[in-house]
């Protein structure tokens, strides 16, 4: 079960809700740069080259008009292919968050594309590498029209298994897809040259970019108020080397010369020489209201109207932003709209370095104002990249305190332990909403050692004085709900029912109080009281206005599934398995390790229907997801069951393969309570259908109930016939399916009714005879 407030909806193929909002401007695509300049030759060159099944490289420094070309290039694609963009940064650098916006960019493309994937990216226990890129390559297979995914900045990505990811993709590059990676240095992660081998390489670098001696007049034409003669042209091609951005800033500063002739002379060094002398005659001109505004601006990515006004506390920024993008100060759009904005790199880096010079005491101010802006637009990620930039140790607590969890379980795991490695461990041992958040990931992780560290640290730090007296409440509910997770899923049942009994102990919020009754039905049911089992996870389904369709509510359903099939009750396990299914779709959890639960329920009724077929497909699935989580007992069950269906199939191998690691992981559990498919007491050998056999005789007791089961009894309807609790039964059917050589109640009612005597002498032990029931 979920340890942690759920993730936000993520619409759009598992996309999280934030990430669609402000930051789909990481998807757009930007205007060809300089303006109106074509590059016709490259152009050419790219629709020549680059096709379907081909990998780009554009590799140069910043400014050399990477990100227009390929921008010129989509919009003179004499096919208007579908295309997909991703501009990453270093945030990006996360395998859950990368991969995120890569499908981001591939759905945006493509209407319907990414279902699998997305849920997978946010499904605890599953990895980029082994699940994720192997399901998009499988929808991208499926594609028929031609795709490109053009990844921008890629020098941002460092990460090892984000490298592994797009080294896969490109080995096993669908027909469809045409994959371009632009950045400032060549990915040597990445395998490079073999792909250069294959022939399966179109590279372009800073020497194929550099504008020709016709493209560099052209520009300055476009750029200047008069035109440059042919020979200052040619001499500023010279001095710049075709550089544009560098030929950009020459124009901006030619612009407020009297004489641009004597301006060019002026123009020495090499490209960064002339980036920062360019830079400074350009910020020198600008009126300081103007100049102000840049440099206090460039701490930011990205920019918008209302993000500037918040960090500059100002009210003008649209006006300001507008007067920027009409003088081509290296404002570039984001969007359609002109909502974003971003500036050039390398203006960027000049505007910072203008602020540390002038103004660097404000830095951190307007890094915490950035950081409140995002926190409160739900984009945590980048809230907390600013107030961990701004030097404000209490801002950056408590936003990892408050969105670690959620983030973590969006996939974006590497992120959230980062944020944890900046804050530093004392940090944590001294918050106790931030220990508790650092418990509850390593949780989520299935790191049970860990989160029991984390869950005690926290309750540590809370008997200090000043800790107010709702986060002492959190963190007491918290902690218990780590210490049942602890118990159970190391199969300590009754230990486990103690903990989840002291969550509903402490006056927690609503959705902790779902997870402890969630809890303490699991475990109640583990100790075969099925009756407050049910009452448990009924408390934990009731509607609620803000949890009516969280992670809990998908678990008490799929739980109640699971009694209903062990009780016989088919109609209402697929009734309870279509709610918690339903759930499940509606939070994007059905790739959950919890979503186990009704595929197993519908498992079992499939297997006490004698279709083995069907319940095979069944378990199958379930023990895929639980594979993921941290569950000992489910699995072994799984297993079990499994077992039991291959035997029925007759894959003797496979069944005695599964109940050897069934036993080994029940072995290790110190009190594994009742399992609806035992290990300990299945036992398989091959199928004797027409092989007459011993049968052990079954006690006066075993036969009772074997006549009760063959006359519809229920679990329950035995026990209350016989005076005996339900647990007694499924002791007792796990000897009698073991004595009579049959995997379920299917099973035994067909042995029962088979053996029945006709003759009305008393029976010896093991004979039946019909048995009307009546419950004392």
């Amino acid at each position: 079960m979920g340890l942690a407030p759920d993730p936000p909806d993520q619409p759009g193929g598992g996309v999280p809700g934030g990430l669609n909002r402000v930051l789909r401007t990481k998807l757009t695509p930007p205007r060809a740069q300089p303006r109106g300049l074509e590059r016709a030759q490259l152009v050419a060159r790219l629709n020549a080259e680059l096709a379907p099944g081909r990998v780009g490289l554009v590799v140069a420094p910043a400014g050399w008009g990477k990100s227009g070309l390929l921008g010129s290039w989509l919009a003179q694609h004499p096919a208007r292919p579908r295309c997909a963009w991703f501009s990453a940064d270093g945030a990006d650098n996360d395998p859950g968050r990368f991969w995120t916006y890569v499908l981001a960019a591939l759905t945006s493309a493509a209407q319907g594309f990414g279902e699998v994937p997305g849920r997978l990216l946010s499904a605890p226990g599953t990895t980029t590498l082994g699940d994720v890129v192997p399901a998009l390559l499988n929808e991208l297979a499926a594609q028929t029209e031609p795709i490109i995914l053009i990844v921008d900045d890629y020098q941002s990505i460092t990460h090892g298994d984000i490298q592994e990811g797009v080294a896969l993709l490109v080995e096993r590059m669908p027909p469809a897809l045409c994959l371009v990676i632009a950045g400032r240095s060549q990915p040597t992660a990445l395998p490079i040259a073999r792909w250069r081998g294959r022939g399966r390489l179109v590279e372009l670098t800073a020497t194929d970019l550099a504008l020709t001696p016709a493209e560099t007049a052209e520009l300055l034409a476009r750029e200047l108020p008069t035109s440059p003669s042919a020979e200052d042209a040619a001499r500023l091609h010279e001095r710049t080397e075709g550089w544009i951005a560098g030929l950009h800033l020459a124009a901006l500063s030619l612009r407020r010369r009297p004489d641009p002739h004597d301006g060019i002379a002026d123009i020495t060094g090499d490209n960064r020489d002339i980036g920062d002398y360019l830079a400074a005659e350009v910020l020198a001109q600008l009126p300081s209201e103007v100049r102000r505004f840049l440099r206090r601006t460039a701490v930011l990515e990205r920019l918008s109207a209302p993000l500037c006004n918040a960090t500059l506390a100002r009210a003008d920024s649209a006006a300001l932003l507008a007067r920027i993008e009409h003088e081509q100060l290296f404002l570039i759009p984001l969007d359609e709209h002109r909502q974003w904005y971003r500036y050039h790199h390398l203006f960027a880096d000049v505007l910072r370095r203008d602020l540390e010079q002038t103004e660097p005491a404000l830095t951190p101010d307007l890094r915490r104002r950035a950081a409140d802006w995002f926190a409160a637009h739900a984009l945590p990620v980048e809230a907390v990249a600013y107030a961990l930039a701004g030097d404000d140790p209490t801002q950056a607590a408590e936003l990892v305190a408050a969105h670690s969890v959620s983030v973590c379980l969006q996939g974006q795991v590497e992120t959230v332990l980062g944020w944890f490695a900046a804050v530093g461990d004392d940090v944590c041992r001294s918050v106790p909403r931030l220990g508790m958040a650092r418990a509850l990931v390593a949780g989520a992780g299935g790191h049970l050692t860990e989160m029991d560290r984390w869950a005690h640290l926290a309750e540590v730090a809370t008997v200090r004085p000043g800790v107010p007296p709702e986060t002492i409440t959190a963190v007491q509910a918290s902690a218990a709900l780590s210490r049942w997770a602890s118990a159970y899923f190391t199969g300590n049942v009754t230990t486990s029912v103690r903990h989840a009994r002291a969550v509903l102990q402490v006056r927690a919020d609503d959705q902790t109080r779902r997870q402890g009754y969630t809890a303490l039905g699991w475990s109640l049911y583990r100790q075969d009281r099925v009756r407050e089992a049910q009452a448990a996870l009924t408390e934990a389904t009731l509607p609620s206005e803000n949890h009516d369709d969280d992670l809990q509510v998908m678990v008490a359903f799929g739980m109640q599934a699971i009694m209903a099939a062990a009780g016989g009750r088919h109609a209402d396990a697929e009734a309870f398995a279509a709610q918690a299914e339903r759930s499940g779709r509606r939070h994007s959890a059905g790739e959950h390790f919890n979503a186990w639960c009704f595929h197993f329920a519908r498992g079992w009724v499939a297997h006490g229907q004698e279709a083995p077929d069907s319940a095979s497909d069944h378990f199958q699935r379930a023990l895929e997801l639980l594979r993921r989580g941290p569950m000992r007992l489910e699995t072994a069950e799984v297993l079990t069951a499994l077992a039991m269906t291959d035997r029925q199939l007759g894959n003797i191998d496979a069944a005695r393969r599964r109940l050897d690691e069934a036993r080994s992981i029940i072995e290790q559990c110190p009190d594994p309570g009742c399992l609806l498919a035992d290990p300990r007491t299945v036992q398989i050998s091959p199928a004797l259908s027409n092989i007459a056999r011993p049968v052990p005789a079954l006690t006066q007791r075993e036969s009772e109930i074997l006549a009760l089961i063959a006359a519809a009894g229920t679990n329950q309807q035995v026990a209350d016939h016989l005076g005996i609790s339900v647990r007694t039964v499924h002791a007792h059917l796990r000897s009698i399916y073991r004595k009579i050589g049959v995997t379920g109640r299917v099973g035994a009612a067909r042995y029962a009714l088979n053996r029945q005597d006709p003759d009305p002498d008393p029976e010896p032990a093991g004979s039946l005879r019909p048995v009307q029931i009546r419950p004392r």
